[in-house]
């Protein structure tokens, strides 16, 4: 925090102001909050626009004079940033962050297995629901996809609207090609669908259980020269390995959503290490090499923390800042390359001021 005199001189007054990145906060004499910044150099953010002949974000009003305090954060990485962006807009401004700070949620699919007429959606809400909630996906496409997909590999009911009136419900083309089991119209019964339903959250919990037990179904099948019956299976099999390709690599139920994030920090060859689940991030070690061993990292608990939540699945399935482990998968072996990566990724000084984000919040003092 700085506190500033108009009356001194301002190359004088901000003189112990770090040239870093920081998340800063101007504040008015009744320590009114006037405008929240994310830069990458904050002694040459504060000097232009606090001088003289700077104009400011309103044309009316001199910075100068209004402008008493300083209160910043170090950042080192575009993901600390982030963080610490929002953190600061909820503290100081709790009733209108949210106009503040944007934010690009992540997509989900859910589905309750034991719900009356169970069916997979499509989802950018993570709040607890009944059921499993499955995910991050980046867009809406994608979670739409992915649904189908399940649809298409487990032959699930595709029309809802007819599944809510089993079993009396009309059967569909779906049931003639052999592709749905027919719930609708009674073929058979709600317990063995939502069973159907239930295999599907678990193979999408982790194909590779599945895709093991079919592999040898198929190797049977093909020594007892069941050649056609071996390729449906293959066919099913490149279905649940895409279970896991591309932008769905990182699909896993929300409870289970737990990474080490290694990210830059301030300078060369040093990282920084946050701990990353659905109730939050906690900053938990700091790396200046090969780590020995690793110290115990419980995942934050707590409810879930949809906006912190937003941050870390729009890094994670960026995948340009810093490095990402899944807490399942952690060794020292993974850090070390996670390290390695990150710590090269340290943002270069700059000399202009370097804005990231730039709100004004208030002038004048309203």
């Amino acid at each position: 925090m700085l506190d500033l005199d108009p009356a001194q001189p301002l190359e004088a007054a901000t003189r112990a102001l770090p040239a870093k990145w920081v998340v800063y906060l101007m504040s008015d004499a009744d320590d009114r909050p006037v405008q929240l910044l994310c830069v990458k150099n904050l002694r040459a953010s504060v000097r232009r626009r606090l001088s003289e002949n700077a104009l400011g974000p309103s044309k009316r009003v001199d910075y100068r004079t209004l402008i008493r305090r300083i209160c910043w954060k170090r950042v080192d990485s575009a993901f600390e940033a982030d963080l610490a962006f929002l953190d600061v807009a909820r503290q100081v401004f709790p009733n209108t962050y949210r106009n503040i700070v944007t934010l690009r949620p992540a997509w989900w699919v859910h589905v309750d297995p034991e719900a009356p007429f169970p069916r997979w959606t499509r989802t950018d809400d993570p709040s607890p629901r009944p059921g499993t909630l499955l995910g991050p996906l980046a867009e809406k496409g994608q979670a739409q996809k992915l649904v189908e997909l399940l649809e298409d590999l487990f032959d699930l009911c595709r029309y809802h609207n007819v599944l809510v009136q089993a079993p009396h419900g009309p059967p569909c083309a779906y049931k003639d090609m052999g592709k749905c089991p027919a719930p609708c119209d009674g073929t058979v019964s709600m317990q063995q669908y939502r069973a159907l339903v239930r295999w599907s959250v678990a193979t999408l919990t982790d194909p590779s259980i599945e895709v093991a037990d079919q592999t040898e179904r198929m190797k049977a099948a093909a020594a007892e020269l069941r050649f056609e019956t071996a390729g449906k299976i293959k066919a099913f099999i490149d279905g649940l390995r895409s279970l896991r390709m591309a932008e769905r690599r990182f699909v896993r139920p929300i409870e289970r959503f737990a990474y080490l994030s290694i990210q830059p920090g301030p300078q060369p060859g040093q990282a920084k290490a946050f701990l990353c689940g659905p109730g939050g991030v906690q900053e938990v070690l700091g790396l200046i090499g090969r780590p020995a061993e690793l110290p115990p990292m419980p995942v934050p608990a707590g409810p879930i923390d949809p906006e912190r939540l937003a941050i870390v699945t729009s890094h994670l399935l960026a995948g340009k800042s810093g490095a990402f482990i899944p807490a399942d998968g952690l060794s020292p072996t993974a850090m070390w390359a996670a390290y390695q990566t990150a710590s090269r990724q340290t943002d270069e000084s700059t000399e202009d001021e370097g804005v990231v984000r730039d709100v004004v919040v208030a002038t004048g003092g309203t």
